[in-house]
This record gives structure tokens, sequence and C-alpha cells, in this order.
């Protein structure tokens, strides 16, 4: 049996894609240049709009690297990711393969029916391996779509991390602040209500969107409250491991504000926890 030959020239290789029975692109220097049918269907961005676009854009930037640097190797092999993609954060499975050193074969898969499987059986697409909780992307679809709901019900945010985490691993190593991490996530899980979301936001960081209509000074009782009772001694290996954590909370209006503008001032208050290196509370505006 003889391997497929992919022609490299770009109309050669859009008549191949009208072919083709999965959803495919043409990459050219990092830009789209052809897609079938399928491809439009499962991105969800028309034909007008792709064409020409940075491929790595259309992932959540974070995710996009390992693309981008398979659209960059010469080597004509294939890579699979998986992504998320900026538009509602649909969990995405992309394959590149590289012809030479500027055209790309891409192919993309939607896994949204298998991350609902996972979500289901707490699996690996949509849960933290060392918590179990909802992973980022798993915590963060659900928050999206909690604010694009037609719902009007009071919510809030609260954002907490483990303090210096980093430096607990470079002197105890990575075991001790796996179990730090787990039982953080544990003590957490144990203080919230039936409706309340908690998941693991970072390496350092845990999420919870509750259902609140509490103003300022009530949730920084119960921020405060519960950075106090998570951050007692972890007992690993025989011994007690002592840390701090860092709080940020705030209620999301009736005009909720996007999802941008949320991870934006998560982000601020992360840097700032980092910054300050000790045990704080801050109320966050978004």
């Amino acid at each position: 049996m003889t391997a497929e030959r992919v022609p490299t020239d770009p109309d050669q290789l859009a008549d191949y894609l009208s072919v083709q029975p999965a959803a495919s692109l043409v990459v050219v220097d990092g830009a789209v240049t052809a897609s079938n049918q399928e491809a439009i269907e499962v991105l969800g961005i028309p034909s007008a709009r792709l064409i020409g676009a940075p491929f790595v854009e259309l992932f959540v930037p974070e995710l996009a690297d390992p693309v981008a640097a398979a659209l960059a190797d010469t080597l004509p092999l294939l890579r699979a990711f998986r992504v998320r993609l900026n538009r509602g954060l649909i969990p995405i499975e992309v394959t590149v393969r590289s012809l030479d050193g500027h055209t790309a074969l891409v192919s993309v898969r939607d896994l949204t029916f298998e991350h609902e499987l996972s979500a289901a059986g707490n699996g690996s697409l949509t849960h933290d391996p060392i918590t179990s909780l909802p992973n980022r992307y798993h915590l963060l679809e659900r928050l999206n779509s909690h604010l694009t709901a037609p719902n009007t019900q009071p919510v809030a945010l609260l954002g907490l991390w483990i303090d210096d985490l980093a430096t607990l691993e470079a002197d105890r190593g990575p075991r001790v602040t796996q179990r730090v991490v787990r039982q953080v996530g544990e003590r957490i899980h144990g203080r919230l209500r039936g409706p309340d979301l908690l998941g693991r936001y970072g390496d350092d960081a845990f999420l919870v969107v509750m259902a609140s209509g509490m103003d300022a000074d009530q949730l920084t009782a119960v921020a405060d409250r519960l950075r106090n009772e998570i951050a007692f001694p972890v007992e690993v290996e025989g011994g007690l491991v002592s840390f701090t954590a860092s709080v940020a909370v705030g209620a999301l209006g009736r005009q909720r504000p996007s999802l941008e503008r949320i991870l934006a001032r998560l982000a601020a208050a992360s840097d700032r926890a980092s910054a300050a290196n000790t045990n704080r509370t801050e109320i966050l505006s978004f």
C-alpha cells in the first residue's frame, strides 16, 4: 500500500479539501487559506471570516503554543492537540500535518460529545487529576454558560490562591505540594453549599462560582472566614506543612461582565497576591 500523496500547491490543496470526509483546512505561513464546509460547521466561523485569519488566534491563547509550534515545523509528522476555541470555549481536537516549512494540512474535530461524557464520569477532559475537581476550562465553560443565560440570579466569584506554592515545591517536592493542593480543594468543597461550583483554576488557584446576593462587607466576611479555615497545616509524610492563602471575591451584577473581563480581573488579583506573598483578602469589581 502506498502512502497518500497530498498536494502542496494551495490551489490543488483547496480542491483536495473539497473531497475530504473530515473537517479540514489549509494553513500557509500561519494563516488559513482554504477550508471545506465541514470545518466551517465545526468551527462555527463563516468562510469570509475564516479565510485569512491567523490560525492560532482561533484558540484560547494559552493553549495555542503547541499548535503554533507544529505549524512552524518542517517535518512531515502528524501532531494532535486538544485545545479550546476562543468562541464559547468549545473543546476541539486539532491534528496538524506539516507539508513543508510554510504549509500545513489541518483537521479539526469537535470534542463536545466526548467532553459531556467525560464530565458525567469525572474524566480527564474535564476534571483535574490531583483534586478531581472541574479543571480550568470546564469551570470557565460552566461560568460562560451562566454569564450568557437569560436568568439574573445574583452570583459572586471567589478566587483563592495558595501563597508561594512554587517555593514550597522547590523546598519539599511535588508530592508535598500535590498533597497540599488536594487538601485545600477538599477543605473548600466541604464549606460550600450544594449550588456552588468549585474548580481548580490554576496550579495554585481555585475558583468558586457562588449563588449569592451578599454585599461587599458580607462577601469579605465569607472570604476571610474561608481563608482562615482552609489555611491550617497539612500532614505530609509524618510532618506538618504550613501555608497561607489569599482570596479575592466580588459580586456579578445584573449587567453581566464578559468572560474576558472576569479573566483579566482574576489575573490581576493573582499577580497582586503573588507580589504580596501573604494571606490577604481583596474585593474585586467586575
